[in-house]
């Protein structure tokens, strides 16, 4: 393995994670415009659905990172930056557990389950509206928590991408190649 970049599977998971955490994001906001009726329905119960992925994706995330190390930081990066860029990665991994788990939360206590298309999975919580009312406040919170510390992570990327040039987006990129005129 490079120890210079994450291994094949860990970059795997931070993309589909990032394309469904903003499908999520997207979904649910086009929702809200929408009209009622079945399309709708469809979009927010898709939204539902990503959420619940994220979750399984995310344990299962967690684990392999416990048993495969990351590559060291570029050598570049002072003992602040890197202290910043592991907090920032703790928050991530934070609120994309609470914000799935605060909407499944959400749902089930509605009274309504999950649903897949091909199968269903039925709420374990005894409905409760004026609960779910209040876990959907802190839902949509920590969602544009999220939300904004992805922000500050892409642009914290680009930073080191197109002004450090320190070759970190590396790392995480499915690309064996190298950035014009630095060696691997």
């Amino acid at each position: 393995m490079d120890r210079a970049r994450y291994d094949r599977l860990a970059i795997l998971f931070h993309w589909v994670m990032a394309a469904l955490i903003f499908y999520a994001a997207a979904s649910i906001l086009i929702a809200d415009d929408l009209p009622r009726g079945a399309f709708r329905d469809l979009i927010k119960t898709s939204h539902n659905s990503v959420g619940a992925v994220v979750v399984v994706l995310l344990a299962l995330r967690i684990l392999w990172r416990l048993v495969s190390r990351a590559p060291a930081m570029p050598s570049a990066m002072t003992a602040q930056q890197q202290r910043l860029a592991k907090l920032a990665h703790l928050g991530l991994y934070a609120l994309m557990a609470m914000v799935p788990l605060l909407g499944l939360a959400t749902l089930f206590l509605r009274g309504r389950g999950l649903e897949f298309g091909f199968f269903s999975i039925a709420s374990p919580l005894a409905a409760n509206r004026a609960l779910s009312r209040s876990i959907k406040e802190v839902h949509e919170l920590a969602a544009y928590a999220l939300l904004s510390l992805v922000a500050f992570h892409v642009a914290a990327a680009l930073w080191h991408q197109f002004i450090k040039r320190d070759g970190l987006m590396r790392r995480i990129s499915f690309s064996r190649s190298s950035p014009a005129g630095q060696t691997p």
